[in-house]
């Protein structure tokens, strides 16, 4: 299985458009109001770096997974251990954006129709994915898909400029302080994007340089959509209302209206969101069910993803108490110290022991 480079791309792009959408406007809002841009402007420019370091580890294994190169770097005991951590890392997440995208359909279109339908639907579309072809099939979708997914995103932000008002974020600096700036980049910069399935994705690429300049490319389009859009939220909704928005790119596509013809494009934007988040969620399935395999031995990876869908499954139905956004964003061991780990700590290890290795070769 190999995707190319245009295909990473699209992926990487859609995904985490997908995860910004969600969450990271309104934590920033939260804590430095009317700044929050630059909070958001600061964590683009950390999750850039920290994509960039991910890469430089991918491009030392170049041969391996990440279950491959974490076996040979750390030895095979450390090595599982710290994948188990990833595997559930990307478990979260996946049950992160069902049960978000599940609950957004049953609040703006599906008000009756039982949690489970919505569930089972879109764990069916994405085992359709993985049997069919697994990353290969994904790739493709994504590359269809990806265009007009990134150009309605962004073209949805200048749909309404006779509601925008620059003097919403004025005073800039004054009423927030470097302070509440950086606590809105903390609180928010582990929701921007996953550079971790970069670890698993890299593997899969063709050309493994063109795929480096696909992956930091669509971090950048993702990053330089998310600062605009927090721009756009605050100049139509003032940073107040911002941050008590549970989706604030939603709520943004309810105010256009041009010359009152052009209204409820949010009937637009809905099924493109929902597409979206199949992509995330298959992208998600994949690299777990792949590196499952890998993990304990079992070579159909398919069969895995089956099982995993159905864990999966089980676990947003049952377990919705422990998954939901708002309690998952106050856990204090997850912002510092999981999110931390996983993005930073564990490949800047790799990565210096991949040196250390790669100089004592030469």
């Amino acid at each position: 299985m190999k995707v190319s480079g245009y295909q990473i791309f699209w992926m990487i792009s859609i995904s985490s458009m997908i995860i910004f959408s969600y969450l990271p406007i309104k934590l920033a809002a939260e804590k430095s109001y009317q700044d929050s841009w630059i909070s958001i402007l600061l964590g683009g420019l950390i999750m850039m770096t920290i994509t960039w370091m991910v890469l430089r580890v991918c491009r030392q294994n170049m041969d391996k997974t990440l279950v491959g190169f974490m076996k040979d770097l750390l030895g095979t005991v450390l090595g599982k251990i710290i994948v188990a951590v990833y595997f559930l890392h990307w478990f979260m997440q996946m049950s992160l954006i069902a049960k978000g995208t599940a609950d957004f359909q049953n609040l703006v279109m599906l008000h009756n129709t039982p949690m489970i339908v919505i569930l089972s639907c879109m764990m069916f579309l994405a085992v359709y994915a993985l049997y069919k072809g697994g990353i290969t099939v994904i790739g493709r979708c994504a590359e269809i898909i990806g265009p007009f997914f990134v150009f309605m995103l962004y073209a949805q932000l200048f749909l309404n400029p006779q509601d925008m008002d620059i003097k919403r974020i004025l005073p800039i600096y004054a009423d927030s302080g470097w302070f509440s700036i950086l606590e809105g980049t903390l609180s928010s910069v582990n929701y921007m994007i996953d550079p971790s399935i970069i670890l698993m994705l890299f593997f899969f690429a063709e050309n493994k340089q063109t795929a480096s300049r696909a992956i930091l490319w669509g971090t950048a389009v993702s990053m330089l959509w998310g600062v605009i859009a927090t721009l756009v939220v605050l100049f139509v909704t003032g940073p107040s209302i911002a941050a008590e928005l549970v989706v604030p790119i939603y709520s943004l596509s309810k105010y256009v209206s041009i010359l009152n013809f052009v209204q409820n494009i949010d009937a637009i934007f809905i099924p493109l969101w929902i597409i979206g988040a199949f992509i995330k969620v298959a992208v998600c399935l994949f690299i777990l069910s792949y590196g499952l395999s890998e993990w304990t031995g079992f070579t159909n990876w398919k069969r895995i993803g089956c099982v995993i869908s159905v864990i999966w499954l089980a676990y947003v139905l049952y377990g919705s108490h422990n998954i939901r956004i708002s309690n998952t964003l106050r856990s204090t061991l997850l912002v510092s110290f999981f999110y931390p780990l996983v993005y930073i700590g564990i490949p800047l290890i790799l990565w210096f022991i991949g040196s250390i290795r790669k100089h004592w070769k030469t």
